[in-house]
């Protein structure tokens, strides 16, 4: 028997240092969660997230998500966590550009912006 959930993504917060990312996101059964996980896809704000036995599936593609945990999403948490992200991308997503001096281990920016500073 497959089990199938529905996720829709509300934001995610990049983390430059640990390379993971953080998305809240709204089940269908409308409870908020916190979803801390490592990938090599940003999950955008309204992606739709599939999970079945074959994994997760967002925006229509199987995409490769290890989840580290997961947490009842909290405004006041999402909000620390929001102000003390380093990632310009966060805050300034219409920039092409990270001129950002903080360490990232990113091989490729997860907003798709060019690196001014080595």
């Amino acid at each position: 028997m497959e089990i199938t959930k529905l996720w829709i993504s509300l934001g995610t917060i990049v983390s430059p240092i640990t390379g993971t990312f953080f998305t809240k996101i709204i089940t269908q059964h409308n409870h908020k969660y916190l979803l801390w996980y490592k990938g090599d896809y940003l999950i955008k704000p309204g992606d739709k997230i599939t999970v079945n036995n074959n994994g997760f599936i967002i925006s229509e593609k199987l995409r490769a998500v290890n989840i580290i945990q997961i947490d009842k999403y909290s405004p006041t948490l999402w909000r620390v966590m929001h102000n003390m992200s380093s990632c310009p991308g966060d805050r300034e997503p219409e920039t092409p550009y990270c001129a950002s001096t903080t360490r990232c281990i990113f091989k490729t920016c997860p907003h798709g912006k060019t690196r001014l500073t080595p």
